[in-house]
């Protein structure tokens, strides 16, 4: 019976899971060879899932089925949130974003049933018992194995393409090969030391704010119909720069956090994330108190690429374990008042809570402007799991979530600000606020559950604000300056806020937010280009930018 049983789950598996994307694949395919090739592969890749299946050894199949079910899940569930297939580069994100996880089941659990109850045949398929002619001798065992190796091989020669319309469980293990492969044979770099030099005393506080999934075009200071942010508003004693729309480094958390604290360039992004000196480096040479603010872990986890290394630079290290994510970033914005009030000098970076799904409940009652929303009650802390009910990528979905992530805003930001600038005396001080990727609510009436990191993506997800926030007597910047902002632009600014000589920085880390050229638009998103392959960038767009009409919300 468990012979008939599992030749069912298996062909099931071929049938639902396989022939949609042999179908896909074929019609991107106009050249016979290249088709030749195509089924070549096909076929070498469904032999090794059926000598998988046949081995006589129940350990050695039940194994292999663990590891090839749970390859397969990962990959149809990358496909089935994003609409997308799982690349090289997206499979990296995922493992650079595993400390978002709990968030991340969050917002998609209920949504993967469809993932799971296929790798639940891909797992009986090949686990249950091999009998009479199915069954192969124990020493075949590697086969399954040898075309893994085969396929990363096939994947490092072309840069990590060339794994579309195979079984599922394939590309997920080569590019785990892969990735093994490069971390084995990357070389232990040491860390450069500081090695600019300092013309000017710093800046007696330096603040960067790092907001978490905030769209630009979203803000009031962006556009007529944006959220309000306190930000368009006269503050005694400071003057607000707003840059507008600018693109981020990339669309993807770590990406960004990463560069911005190291001052990736466009150009050498990766070798300076590798071995340059951090910002938190800059900072001490200055002589000035390192503080980290961070309000989306706790216990002392870290994230966003952040190790031990780094935070031996920080003097102050902040997490609010007691604090309901409602209010972290009202505590956010009660500690830089509290840093920017003590007499030394001091360097202060601020990951903030945001608009990071789920966004059911990140605002309060009173603050539900826009209706209708998403349901309330059940995500009241992100570090809770569950699934997320209520959600099913619908039009009507993605209505009440924009309308969700508008109170959001009005609640992350604009409350925000409202306390910063209140209580903070930011006399002495410079301020620079960003996020670190956009957002795709889906305005345009696209499918989809994801909101950033899609390996293709529009140009939404890299559109982020930016905005300088200074005392008088402060580094001034016009009011209104387009066209010349960008992630990459914030870095060299803090080295010249710290008193660094912004000749030597800039040909180093190129122009800061006082340079008057022209920035391109992109943002990168194949961050993580590896095997020959280049980055590539995307526009904004940011004249073309949707935002929610007023249909979204009722009067």
């Amino acid at each position: 019976m468990s012979r008939f049983v599992k030749i069912i789950c298996l062909g099931l598996w071929f049938l639902l899971a396989l022939v949609p994307d042999i179908g896909a694949r074929i019609a991107t395919i106009d050249d016979s060879t290249a088709l030749a090739a195509y089924f070549a592969l096909l076929g070498w890749t469904s032999f090794g899932i059926c000598a998988a299946a046949c081995i006589s050894s129940a350990a050695i199949r039940w194994s292999g089925a663990v590891v090839f079910a749970a390859a397969a899940l990962l990959f149809t569930g990358f496909g089935q949130v994003t609409g997308q297939f799982l690349t090289y580069d997206a499979f990296i994100n995922l493992l650079n974003s595993r400390a978002f996880v709990d968030d991340a089941y969050a917002q998609y659990g209920g949504k993967l049933w469809w993932s799971a109850a296929l790798s639940l045949l891909l797992l009986l398929g090949i686990g249950l018992p091999a009998r009479g002619r199915l069954a192969l001798p124990n020493w075949l065992a590697p086969v399954p194995y040898v075309v893994v190796a085969s396929i990363a091989a096939i994947l490092f020669l072309r840069g990590g393409e060339g794994a579309r319309g195979l079984p599922a469980s394939y590309p997920t293990l080569a590019y785990a090969s892969l990735y093994g492969i490069e971390f084995a044979l990357s070389p232990n770099r040491i860390r450069e030391g500081v090695y600019l030099q300092r013309t000017s005393e710093p800046v007696d506080h330096i603040v960067l704010v790092i907001d978490e999934s905030v769209s630009g075009h979203y803000l009031d200071i962006n556009s007529p119909s944006g959220v309000e942010t306190g930000l368009s508003r006269q503050w005694p004693g400071i003057t607000i720069s707003n840059f507008g729309v600018v693109p981020s480094i990339t669309n993807c958390s770590i990406g960004s956090n990463l560069a911005l604290r190291f001052g990736g360039t466009r150009e050498n992004y990766r070798n300076r994330i590798a071995a340059g000196p951090s910002i938190w480096a800059f900072a001490k040479s200055a002589g000035m108190k390192t503080v980290y603010i961070d309000a989306q872990r706790t216990g002392g986890a870290l994230h966003n690429g952040m190790n031990d290394e780094e935070v031996a630079l920080i003097d102050r290290f902040f997490q609010f374990d007691d604090e309901p994510v409602l209010t972290r970033d009202s505590r956010v914005a009660e500690q830089i008042a509290i840093e920017v009030s003590k007499p030394e000098p001091s360097f202060i970076v601020a990951n903030k809570v945001g608009a990071h799904f789920p966004v059911h409940d990140k605002f309060p009652d009173e603050y539900m402007t826009y209706r209708p929303t998403l349901p309330r009650g059940q995500f009241t802390d992100v570090s809770d799991t569950g699934n997320r009910e209520g959600f099913d990528g619908s039009a009507e979905s993605w209505r009440q979530y924009r309308n969700a992530y508008r109170n959001t805003i009005a609640w992350n930001v604009g409350a925000f600000f409202d306390r910063l600038l209140a209580t903070a005396d930011l006399s002495s001080s410079a301020l620079i606020y960003t996020s670190d990727h956009g957002q795709n609510l889906r305005e345009d009436g696209s499918s989809g559950l994801s909101t950033h990191c899609n390996a293709d993506p529009g140009g939404s997800e890299g559109a982020v604000p930016l905005v300088y926030i200074a005392g008088a007597d402060v580094l001034p910047l016009a009011k209104e300056i387009r066209g010349n902002g960008s992630h990459y632009r914030i870095f060299p600014t803090l080295l010249r806020l710290m008193g660094y000589d912004p000749k030597r920085a800039q040909q180093i880390y190129g122009p800061d937010l006082s340079d008057t050229s022209e920035e391109p638009e992109t943002f990168n998103t194949r961050f993580n280009a590896r095997l020959g392959q280049l980055p590539q960038w995307q526009s904004i767009d940011a004249e073309t930018l949707l935002i929610p009409d007023d249909q979204d919300a009722e009067n």
